[in-house]
C-alpha cells in the first residue's frame, strides 16, 4: 500500500506542473484564436445616372411663306423675331423658321421652346403650329411631321394633334388637299384647352422623341396671364410615322385670328440624346 502511495505522489509531483502548463497553454491559444468579428457588408458604389447630352441647333431663314417682298418681315434684333406690317392681320399668314436637317435616332428628342407675344388680337381664332420636314420653303404643301391646333375652331372644340400623311399634297396645317383627299391622321385631342388666343405673352414647347418604331409627340402653350392651366397641351404617340427627319418649324394665324404682330423671343431648339 505504501508503495502505491509513493508512486502516485511521485507522479503528481513530477507531471502535475506539466499538466497545468499544458492546460494554461490551451486556454491562451483558444483566446488568441477567437474568430474575428464579422465585418459590415460593403456598400456598393453608387451608379452614375446616364449622361444626357444636348446639342443646340440654330434656327434661321425665318419668313412669311410666299412673301418674297418681305412686306411682313421678320425684323430680327436682340434675339427677337418680329412679324408685322400693314394688313398683317387681315388674312391668315403662314410663317416658318428652318434648321439643319436632323434625322432622329432611337431615344433622341428634338426639343423646341420659345416665348410668343401676340399683339393686337381683334377676334378669337385658331393658331396652329408644328415641327416638320419641309418639301420647299416656298410653299406649305406636302410637308411631313406634326401640327398642333390651338385657339378657337368651332368644329374642333377640343383641338387636334395631326400627323401628316406620306405623299400628302395639302398645306402643313390643313386636313385635306385641293382635291378633297385627306392629308393627315389624328393622334388625339388636347389634354387641356384649347383656349382662345388673347393679347399677351405665351410660352410654347414642342418635343418629338423617337422611341423604337414610334414617335412620341408633346406640346404645351401656356399664357403668362394664366400659367396654372395651359392654353392647350397635347401628348400623343404616332405608331406610323411618315418620317424621322425634321428641318422646319411652322406657324399659322388664319383669317379668324386677326393679330397685328407676333414676336418670338428666347428661342431654343435642342437635339437631346440619352
Amino acid at each position: 500500500m505504501e508503495k502505491e502511495r509513493f508512486v502516485i505522489i511521485f507522479f503528481m509531483k513530477k507531471f502535475y506542473p506539466l499538466f497545468l502548463s499544458l492546460c494554461l497553454a490551451n486556454v491562451l491559444l483558444a483566446q488568441t484564436n477567437e474568430p474575428a468579428p464579422a465585418s459590415a457588408p460593403s456598400t456598393p458604389a453608387p451608379v452614375a445616372a446616364p449622361a444626357v447630352t444636348s446639342k443646340p441647333l440654330a434656327i434661321s431663314g425665318w419668313a412669311v411663306i410666299g412673301d418674297k417682298a418681305k412686306a411682313f418681315g421678320p425684323k430680327e434684333e436682340g434675339g427677337k423675331i418680329i412679324f408685322s406690317g400693314t394688313d398683317f392681320g387681315k388674312k391668315g399668314k403662314s410663317f416658318a423658321g428652318y434648321f439643319m436637317k436632323t434625322i432622329l435616332a432611337d431615344g433622341q428628342t428634338l426639343s423646341f421652346k420659345s416665348d410668343i407675344q401676340f399683339s393686337g388680337v381683334a377676334t378669337v381664332g385658331a393658331f396652329r403650329y408644328g415641327i416638320f420636314q419641309k418639301r420647299s420653303p416656298d410653299h406649305t404643301r406636302g410637308w411631313l411631321g406634326y401640327c398642333f391646333y390651338a385657339g378657337f375652331r368651332p368644329d374642333m372644340p377640343k383641338g387636334n394633334l395631326l400627323a401628316r400623311l406620306p405623299e400628302n399634297n395639302g398645306s402643313f396645317d390643313g386636313l385635306k388637299d385641293d382635291k378633297g383627299a385627306d392629308t393627315v391622321r389624328s393622334l388625339g385631342q388636347a389634354i387641356s384647352g384649347p383656349k382662345s388666343i388673347k393679347d399677351g405673352l405665351y410660352t410654347l414647347t414642342i418635343d418629338v422623341k423617337k422611341s423604337g418604331a414610334n414617335m412620341e409627340v408633346k406640346s404645351m402653350l401656356v399664357s403668362e396671364l394664366d400659367p396654372t392651366v395651359p392654353a392647350v397641351s397635347y401628348s400623343g404617340i404616332d405608331n406610323q410615322p411618315a418620317t424621322p427627319c425634321f428641318d422646319a418649324l411652322g406657324f399659322v394665324t388664319h383669317e379668324v385670328l386677326s393679330v397685328d404682330s407676333i414676336e418670338f423671343s428666347n428661342v431654343s431648339l435642342n437635339l437631346v440624346a440619352p
